[in-house]
């Protein structure tokens, strides 16, 4: 019988240091992969390449009731897409759901989310940190066989070892979780990759509204965010993304719309919510536009 990495689900194998599942002794339970990543933060390789629609394949061919994972800042359109593919008895999980800012009221954040994404299933905001909403959680699984997928760096490991003591491999790193894992009525799935890194907010974030005027451009990241007239725009990054205000020293071309009430997604990041309508430029094309999931009355 092969023996499986208990960290990442690839098969163990001790001839080639180059190759994934590699331990000096068939007797360790990790690879060398996993045991750097857990002991040492440290990613010796990327892991294979994974195919998302084969992970869809694999899920909709199972009976299991699926928990799909995201954070707030990572909900957009793309990964919504993945989410509706699956055709099974499903739940979107919104996890982390400690680090959203203070000001957001939880329940007008799933309604919203609903109605920009049209999603009918139920939402469940979770954290290990806190425990919200853990028990209900644990009341599907008890009641189901469940696979959790979700997009990579989620938190779907991390959520697993937390509700029953498991000891996948658990990193900030992408693609961490190579295999389909089984653990009794539990199947944790590779996640899904994009093709734009993923940040992973470490803490609560506290929004930060500008007023960038037309003369003025933020650099957000590597990317730069102009508007052709004086706009409030405030920000829902990770607290650690640098963000400086500069003086415009070039001609943009401002081709995009952005209305009152709009948040500019950037993906992998954030996004930015416009408290008024105005063109902008943005050096980057993973972004979507959608009626904020946070304005209005949705916040405090």
């Amino acid at each position: 019988m092969i023996k499986k990495c208990l960290g990442c689900g690839v098969a163990l194998q001790d001839s080639d240091k180059n190759k994934l599942g590699y331990t000096p002794k068939l007797s360790n339970d990790l690879c060398m992969r996993c045991f750097k990543l857990k002991h040492y933060g440290t990613n010796i390789n990327d892991g294979k390449i994974q195919d998302n629609n084969g992970i869809v394949n694999y899920i909709n061919k199972s009976n299991s009731v699926v928990l799909f994972l995201v954070d707030f800042f990572n909900i957009n359109n793309e990964i919504i897409e993945y989410y509706k593919k699956i055709k099974n008895i499903k739940y979107l999980v919104i996890t982390k759901s400690d680090i959203i800012p203070k000001n957001i009221i939880k329940n007008k954040l799933v309604e919203n989310i609903k109605e920009v994404y049209q999603i009918t299933e139920d939402i469940i905001l979770c954290s290990t940190f806190n425990n919200e909403n853990i028990s209900r959680i644990l009341n599907i699984i008890e009641n189901n066989n469940v696979i959790f997928c979700g997009l990579t760096n989620m938190g779907k490991s991390s959520l697993i070892n937390k509700i029953i003591g498991s000891d996948i491999t658990v990193s900030n790193k992408e693609n961490t979780t190579q295999e389909f894992i089984k653990i009794g009525n539990i199947v944790d799935a590779p996640g899904f990759v994009c093709n734009y890194p993923v940040y992973v907010p470490k803490k609560q974030i506290k929004p930060i509204t500008y007023q960038l005027k037309n003369k003025y451009c933020l650099l957000i990241d590597k990317y730069i965010l102009a508007s052709d007239q004086d706009i409030n725009i405030t920000l829902y990054l990770p607290n650690d993304i640098l963000v400086q205000k500069r003086r415009v020293r070039e001609e943009y071309v401002y081709n995009l719309n952005v209305q009152f009430n709009e948040d500019l997604v950037i993906k992998g990041i954030g996004f930015i919510k416009f408290s008024g309508a105005a063109k902008i430029f943005i050096n980057n094309s993973n972004i979507e536009i959608r009626k904020s999931l946070v304005g209005g009355n949705n916040e405090n």
